[in-house]
């Protein structure tokens, strides 16, 4: 029998949010009941510290120089084909409540033949020019969306709630009300059962009160804990700014990564105490609100039968700095808490409270599924034109190391950074992760960072160029070069469709 999926995404939250990792502050009893009951990856790391690459890594478990999706704003290219649109040609119902990202939201252009350039366009929803997503989109059958983030979010949720709480939308907006000292920091007005997070809620158990026999892949996808830091009531009145912990490095005067000092970015530097205190309250609350919907959807399964049919992973698409070298939000600093996410596998067979320290990667989540799923890798062949190929999916299985207890067989996690834009240069990094070491090389600058995460986890000495560690240097990077090299094999892969 064909197991079930329910996979949770939540976006920008870190892997020292969670109660199970280790944080005494923040109360996620749901999600530790979670890591209890299956295998904990205290180690993920997706491919890009950006949502659209790596959530398009999600769906085809390629990295993005090989999807071809490397920074917000682009599409992802719709003949590359999904692990969504894979399973529902071998039976699964496919479908998604939530956020999907896989276009982007900062654009209301149209193509040539009148049709949107994104679906995903916040303009174009507000304005009711799109009323919902084409489908099958990107392999999903059926979608329940919301596109943006708290003050800023659109799609199906806005539309359904206003229709029935006229007003609800304006509140999710209204920055002043509850104001904290800090930008992108204040409590939302809106109570937590109008909110999106238990619309999305609601809409995924609603589609599993709809199942029948046929196995289904639901993704529920949370937009939260991803800024601004606003949280319901509540959740917002429920962590006191004064009585949470800061980063061990939050107020560190040496950036080791000070060449990137040359990008504008006010936005992520500057803050003080009190901001980055209430910005971690907010963030909390928001994740207590995540976890009682974690909650109810566990629940869900249970009364409906499905749980010991059902397959629940939850993870995060990329990480947040959360006050770590007093720096807010995601960017190009390399350190672990914009990069290092959580990961749960819970499987009906699985090994239950299990840890897992050595690190794994977002390429490893499609390989995983098809694995599950009964689908080998051949099921992402592609053949455009004359021509075949066959899809060598750069991850693994994790399914032995959840099952079996074995180690990751891939050592070293690579991560690519392509943000265009950011100022009047780009900037571009390719990263390697180890169970010891991290190498980020920044392409056209000429440096570069390592770090000794066992030695050093609050990445504190930039060990780049230090002459006692050249060998380590040079043994990382040609590691890293490696795997570039093995993956740079598959860059061509989307033009095979063309």
């Amino acid at each position: 029998m064909l197991p079930n999926f329910l996979v949770i995404i939540v976006d920008q939250m870190n892997s020292f949010c969670l109660g199970w990792n280790g944080n005494n502050e923040v109360r996620t009893p749901n999600l530790d009941r979670l890591a209890t009951d299956g295998v904990n990856f205290n180690r993920a790391y997706p491919t890009n510290p950006v949502c659209s690459p790596t959530r398009a890594s999600l769906h085809t478990g390629l990295t993005p120089r090989q999807h071809g999706l490397t920074t917000n704003g682009c599409n992802l290219d719709g003949n590359i084909p999904t692990i969504t649109g894979l399973l529902a040609e071998h039976g699964y119902r496919t479908h998604c409540a939530g956020k999907i990202h896989l276009q982007p939201f900062n654009t209301e252009a149209r193509n040539e033949d009148g049709q949107p350039a994104s679906w995903e366009s916040q303009e174009l929803w507000n304005g009711h020019d799109i009323t919902e997503l084409p489908l099958p989109y990107y392999g999903y059958q059926s979608v329940d969306y919301v596109g943006g983030h708290v003050n800023y979010v659109f799609g199906d949720y806005v539309n359904d709630v206003e229709a029935r709480r006229s007003g609800t939308k304006a509140e999710l907006s209204r920055e002043k009300a509850y104001a904290s000292a800090g930008p992108q920091t204040w409590r939302m007005p809106v109570p937590s059962e109008w909110h999106y997070n238990d619309w999305i809620t609601e809409r995924s158990i609603e589609f599993l009160r709809r199942q029948g026999d046929r196995p289904f892949f639901l993704v529920t996808s949370f937009p939260d804990p991803h800024a601004p830091f606003c949280a319901a009531r509540p959740y917002s009145e429920m962590y006191d700014p004064e009585s949470v912990s800061l980063p061990g490095n939050w107020d560190c005067s040496e950036d080791p990564c000070g060449y990137l000092e040359r990008f504008d970015r006010p936005t992520h530097r500057g803050w003080n105490e009190g901001i980055l205190r209430e910005a971690i309250a907010q963030t909390y609350g928001m994740i207590t609100h995540i976890d009682d919907c974690v909650g109810r959807l566990r629940d869900a399964l249970t009364e409906l039968g499905l749980a010991d049919d059902t397959i629940v992973v939850f993870l995060s698409d990329h990480g947040e700095y959360l006050g770590s070298h007093n720096l807010l939000l995601k960017g190009p600093w390399p350190y672990e808490p914009v990069v290092r996410v959580p990961l749960i596998w819970h499987t009906p067979d699985g090994r239950k409270g299990a840890r897992v320290s050595q690190p794994v990667s977002h390429l490893d989540f499609v390989p995983t599924v098809l694995d599950y799923a009964g689908l080998g890798q051949e099921a992402f062949d592609l053949r455009g034109g004359h021509r075949s190929r066959r899809a060598i999916l750069p991850g693994e299985s994790l399914r032995p190391v959840i099952e079996d207890g074995a180690r990751p067989q891939q050592e070293g996690k690579l991560i690519e950074y392509d943000e265009d834009g950011i100022s009047t240069e780009m900037c571009r990094y390719r990263m390697l992760i180890t169970e010891r070491w991290k190498v980020c090389v920044y392409g056209g600058f000429g440096d570069g960072v390592l770090y000794d995460l066992e030695n050093d986890p609050l990445e504190m000495r930039n060990l780049w160029d230090d002459p006692a560690h050249l060998s380590v240097k040079a043994d990382m990077m040609a590691r890293l070069t490696d795997r570039l090299a093995l993956t740079d094999r598959m860059d061509t892969y989307r033009h095979c469709l063309h």
